[in-house]
């Protein structure tokens, strides 16, 4: 049994990095391994879900802290302090930071404390945006230098390198759905959008999505899964245009099967300009039979869609980080 410390972006908080380590854990959890996640969101987060803690081995930290000078929610030093409490309490293997800050750091930091090999995965988003930032070159090279085993894509593998050549890197292919959960069944009639509508969305995709539905003779409602201002921003274009938009909040990571098995059109947000990083509710539609509404769109394999072999992947990290 491979005992982990994980550290990082996972529910209640939404989005594409929680969702692949739900489901990855989820699985990986079958095969002697076992996980003690710690994440942290403030509690009035538009991003939070509604997400009942299960068990004993998951630990939210969203609790507001003391005020002081200069005042921060102070959430690196939390993980540290809960990771430390539970590395006194149980046996830990390896040490695993989902995304770099402030979870990676946290990570980093509690590894070097209780001297255990360090796993750091990243997304795109915060590689591509924090590691331009010449205020952190020299805290991402140390975290570098630390991390026994890296999980990168292909596309990163060169930007790390650059931080610091002596990185020790895995490229691990992307997030795959798990086809016990996402298959083509159900009667896939509505139209559906599941994510987040930031200040760096292209509006102009609104337009993409309004257009492909009234080519294809769409006439049915949009549902939308997201925060208020996301369901204000469909509602206000497509209401005009006759389009009722139901609006629904986030869900759970495990509740999104359920509803792709209703969506024949899903609409899919475009990835940021700059940043290599490809759409998790992309692949769980074209597993689940929806046809992906996305003004780019990606020619999916079958390797692209071997969940046994993503899976034989991440076990592999974990082998290389206790060698």
């Amino acid at each position: 049994m491979v005992h982990v410390l994980f550290i990082g972006k996972y529910p209640p908080i939404q989005g594409g990095t929680a969702t692949a380590a739900y489901w990855r854990n989820k699985e990986l959890q079958k095969q002697d391994m076992s996980f003690e996640v710690i994440t942290c969101i403030p509690a009035n987060n538009e991003y939070l879900t509604d997400y009942a803690i299960k068990n004993d081995h998951e630990h939210l930290l969203c609790e507001k802290t003391a005020w002081h000078i200069p005042y921060s929610q102070l959430f690196s030093e939390q993980l540290v302090s809960k990771a430390l409490e539970i590395a006194e309490q149980q046996q830990v293997d390896v040490v695993e930071g989902n995304y770099l800050f402030p979870y990676g750091f946290a990570a980093y930091v509690v590894s070097k404390i209780i001297n255990k090999p360090l796993i750091l995965r990243h997304a795109g988003s915060d590689l591509y945006r924090i590691s331009d930032h010449s205020m952190f070159t020299m805290l991402l090279k140390e975290m570098a230098l630390h991390a026994k085993v890296i999980v990168t894509n292909r596309e990163s593998e060169g930007k790390w390198k650059r931080i610091c050549d002596r990185a020790r890197t895995i490229v691990s292919g992307r997030y795959v759905p798990d086809p016990a959960y996402f298959n083509d069944g159900g009667a896939h009639e509505e139209a559906a959008f599941l994510g987040k509508v930031t200040e760096k969305w292209n509006r102009k995709q609104l337009e993409y999505y309004y257009k492909y539905l009234v080519e294809n003779r769409y006439s049915g409602k949009i549902r939308v899964y997201s925060n208020k201002s996301a369901i204000d921003v469909f509602n206000d274009y497509f209401s005009p245009r006759g389009y009722l938009v139901e609006g629904h909040p986030f869900v759970v990571p495990e509740k999104v099967p359920e509803i792709l098995r209703d969506v024949k059109y899903l609409l899919v947000s475009q990835i940021p300009d700059g940043i290599p990083e490809e759409s998790n509710i992309y692949m769980e539609g074209v597993a689940a039979g929806c046809v992906p509404v996305c003004e780019i769109n990606k020619n999916i394999t079958s390797e692209d869609m071997d969940f046994s072999k993503y899976i034989r992947t991440q076990r592999i990290i974990y082998k290389e980080a206790l060698n």
